[in-house]
């Protein structure tokens, strides 16, 4: 990234950040906007309806399916009671408006049997928050302490409509039978009441309005689902004149605001209590100043421009560690790759002639494209090799500096000498900022800087060109190829696997000197297995490469470098071999001028490096020295029947 980038950046985050703060001072005290009134409506068969958090319970009051259970049909549960769970406004103190509200509810009252059954439920309104008294009563539907015609004081005021379904031997004048009544803070002296009978335990729906202006409140119920053998009844009313609802509430009520909600509780007998649906709305609008969620609101206000600038300073402090991220990250790359050389991208392309098509070698490797260059201040010709994103692996990119740290560690006369490497980083604002990813690595194009090997690969003096390798060169290349890998395999600590050996990873010098390239990059690339034609049948099989499986690779090559084009196949020479006839197998375009005896064993080496079981393949080491010491042939037949005379190889 330039350094005008980063600084347009910090312009932009300095700007967004000053602008946020100064927006937010500007709002500390937006006009007032005219609130909706207040309500809500829960459908219990619908969870989206509604939030458990939306709701208090307590004693046995909880949601079971689709249905609220304020008790149940067992003697165990004795107190129930569910509110709304935040407060509900009922009058405004800076105006004195008293609200009109109306609720509706569906329920169910199911009795076991005429009887035996429970003392019934109320919708009421209390004191906020809404609380069971220590000693709650059926009798009083758990709305007060006490068992007979107590009344609620001070904390414990409420105002209910009671669905009765007991008959209550302490009210005077004594009901006949089921009733609907209007209760304030007292069950046993209702205001009013009318008969109603629960006991065909059908599903109701009923409706209570208050009105500010007359101060009446009125109560109405209707089946809306008979129990069976019954029919649907015309609805039921109830009313009465309250008065003015600041002075039947609690003292905290002075506040305005109120607990709404649903109260029942069983004694000696029991029955199951049930809400199905709830509706509520007030004329007012939900509780505002002087109550904290307002002073909450008005405190995060002012507290708009402090975070606004801590918000600022934070982003200042992160850029800041970004840069000298940035900054240090080249010295943190040049020890993970062992001090290598590390090329700026210009370097390259300066000594490329800015990767031009001319200097684009023929016969570019598998891993990427291949471009000569020269370096005046070195003096020497250099191969770049330009291996992008898509053809690295996913291993590759967190694998990429140890391989480099592992190639130029290798020092030897037939490989290839990495000169230096550079990583052309695809930096951006995000990369940037966010510099604990690997993302920029992954997306980067690397360069890997060869010295310059300048008579072309061994598949063209092999295969291409019209004059023909001779059999001391071949030979010399057999040599060097196999002193190349017993320095990868036995003298290298750890080992290193080249996994890519073929005719076209041997360089040639003026000298024809061979040398390996490409070793330890597999790694690193999608082509993590080499070319299939060379590649250990093991290793296709299992998906693991070892030594042997570059043992495999290199017994093809031999058979490559010494038989004819069309019959060096591992199948046709292990025929020849089997009619004792491998001669008839020399590249006839040697026209007979070379050593047979080194032909035969170079042929036979090749054979044994290509045993299908890789317990019967000789080492690199053992090859080197089966070349040099002019040892007797291996028995190649009995040894492929038995694994006794060479070691399990890696």
């Amino acid at each position: 990234m330039a350094s005008s980038q980063l600084l347009v950046f910090f312009l932009l985050v300095a700007c967004c950040s000053l602008h946020c703060s100064r927006a937010a001072a500007t709002t500390n005290n937006p006009p007032p906007a005219p609130a909706p009134p207040f309500s809500f409506n829960f459908d219990f068969s619908n969870t989206y309806t509604y939030r458990l958090e939306d709701l208090s319970f307590a004693g046995n009051a909880a949601v079971h399916g689709t249905i609220v259970d304020l008790t149940c049909n067992v003697p165990q549960c004795t107190t129930g009671r569910m509110s709304y769970g935040r407060p509900v406004p009922l009058w405004d103190r800076a105006t004195s408006e008293v609200a009109s509200f109306a609720t509706e509810f569906a329920f169910k009252i199911v009795t076991p049997n005429d009887k035996a059954r429970g003392n019934g439920m109320a919708f009421f309104l209390a004191g906020y928050p809404s609380r069971v008294p220590p000693n709650p009563s059926g009798r009083n539907f758990g709305l007060i302490d006490g068992d007979g015609d107590d009344a609620g004081s001070g904390p414990d005021r409420f105002i209910a409509v009671e669905f009765d379904t007991y008959d209550d031997s302490f009210e005077r004048p004594k009901p006949i039978g089921d009733h609907i009544g209007i209760d304030v803070s007292s069950v046993a002296n209702s205001i009013n009441r009318t008969s109603l009978n629960f006991s065909r335990s059908g599903a109701m729906k009923a409706l209570i309005k208050f009105d500010n202006t007359t101060r009446m409140l009125v109560a109405s119920v209707e089946f809306t689902e008979a129990a069976a053998g019954s029919s649907r009844s015309a609805a039921v009313q109830v009313s009465a004149k309250l008065g003015d609802p600041r002075a039947l509430l609690p003292p905290e009520g002075a506040v305005g605001v109120s607990a709404v909600g649903f109260s029942a509780a069983n004694g000696a007998t029991f029955q199951l209590n049930q809400i199905l649906s709830w509706s509520f709305n007030s004329t007012l609008s939900a509780p505002h100043p002087p109550f904290k969620g307002h002073h909450k609101k008005k405190g995060m206000a002012a507290m708009s421009p402090i975070i606004g600038a801590l918000i600022f300073v934070l982003l200042l402090l992160w850029v800041i560690l970004s840069w000298w991220k940035w900054r240090s990250s080249s010295r943190d790359i040049a020890t993970r790759t062992g001090g290598v050389r590390q090329f700026k991208y210009t370097e390259l392309a300066a000594a490329t002639n800015h990767f031009s098509s001319e200097n684009r070698l023929i016969g570019a490797g598998a891993f990427g494209e291949v471009y000569k260059g020269f370096f005046k201040e070195l003096g020497r010709e250099v191969a770049v090799k330009k291996i992008s994103p898509e053809s690295r692996s996913e291993a590759g990119s967190k694998d990429l500096f140890a391989e480099v740290k592992t190639i130029s560690r290798a020092k030897h006369k037939n490989l290839v000498e990495l000169v230096g490497w550079c990583m052309n980083r695809r930096w951006s604002i995000v990369d940037f900022m966010c510099w604990c990813s690997h993302n920029a690595q992954k997306n980067s194009i690397v360069f890997l800087v060869y010295e310059f090997v300048d008579n072309g690969n061994l598949r063209v003096h092999l295969h291409e060109k019209e004059t023909v390798l001779p059999w001391t060169m071949r030979y010399k290349i057999v040599k060097d190829i196999c002193s190349a890998l017993v320095y990868l395999h036995h003298e290298r600590h750890p080992f290193v696997l080249h996994r890519n050996i073929k005719p076209n990873n041997v360089l040639l010098d003026k000298e024809f000197n061979a040398k390996l390239a490409d070793f330890g990059l597999s790694r690193t690339t999608t082509d993590s297995a080499g070319k299939a034609s060379y590649l250990d049948p093991e290793c296709r099989r299992t998906g693991k490469f070892k030594r042997s499986s570059d043992v495999y690779s290199l017994g093809l090559l031999l058979l490559e470098i010494t038989c004819k084009k069309d019959e060096n196949s591992y199948a046709k020479v292990w025929n020849r071999y089997m009619e004792n006839s491998l001669m008839q197998l020399a590249d006839d375009r040697l026209q007979g001028l070379f050593d047979e005896r080194q032909m035969e064993r170079v042929i036979v080496l090749g054979l044994w490096c290509c045993q299908l079981n890789i317990n019967v393949r000789p080492t690199v080491q053992q090859a080197m020295d089966f070349l040099e010491n002019d040892g007797p042939l291996p028995e190649l037949a009995k040894q492929e029947a038995s694994s006794s005379k060479i070691g399990n190889q890696e």
